[in-house]
């Protein structure tokens, strides 16, 4: 995933001290480190593919993320955001979860967040805005904004709705799961694989 000052070659406006626009999201470097844990590189030579994560270690990710929305809800509050309702529920399931968490991650790959549609600048309206953290799109100067598949009028922040993708693999807004989408057609694709082996010795030896 390229950073925010790759994407734009800019500085990020949450660290610029100069940068007059009011941001809501907060660090989230501790998420994506703990998520990096449990859910690693396929492609690193110290991964091992069969382990299975530390419930422990999983949990504390949905802890993390549930703290950082926190923060954000926090702001949105103050801010008069309107994604406060939103934020309050994504929060709840996050804690649902964390109690009893999956016994491993169930999110999306961050290929899926790097394929997101984004939506150019010129086609955001003024009254647009991201419907987790609140912020209108176009107070960004470089809005880095995505479309998901579920539906065209469901669009966030990259930075806002992508810890979440990578964690539940839900939309926010409708709760379609891409994660569960994406696991199906994988499987379908090995069962084709399979039966074509399968035809394929018989075919040898019949």
């Amino acid at each position: 995933m390229s950073t925010y000052e790759v994407e734009h070659g800019t500085a990020d406006p949450a660290t610029n001290p100069q940068s007059t626009t009011r941001r809501r999201r907060p660090d989230l470097s501790t998420f994506f480190a703990t998520l990096s844990e449990i859910s690693p590189d396929p492609d690193h030579p110290d991964h091992r593919p069969h382990a299975v994560p530390v419930p422990g270690d999983v949990s504390a990710a949905f802890y993390s993320l549930a703290e950082a929305f926190e923060v954000m809800r926090r702001e949105a509050a103050t801010g008069g955001a309107e994604g406060e309702d939103l934020l309050t529920q994504m929060i709840q399931n996050l804690l649902s979860q964390a109690d009893m968490p999956p016994r491993e991650v169930e999110g999306v790959s961050e290929e899926f967040c790097d394929l997101l549609d984004r939506v150019p600048k010129a086609s955001l309206k003024p009254d647009q805005s991201c419907p987790i953290c609140g912020n209108p799109f176009l107070e960004d100067e470089y809005p880095l904004v995505v479309k998901l598949p579920c539906h065209p009028t469901h669009i966030f922040d990259m930075e806002c709705v992508r810890p979440w993708l990578r964690l539940r693999g839900t939309c926010p807004l409708d709760r379609v799961d891409f994660a569960k989408e994406l696991r199906e057609k994988e499987e379908a694709r090995k069962k084709l694989v399979e039966e074509d082996e399968e035809e394929e010795w018989d075919g040898m030896y019949g």
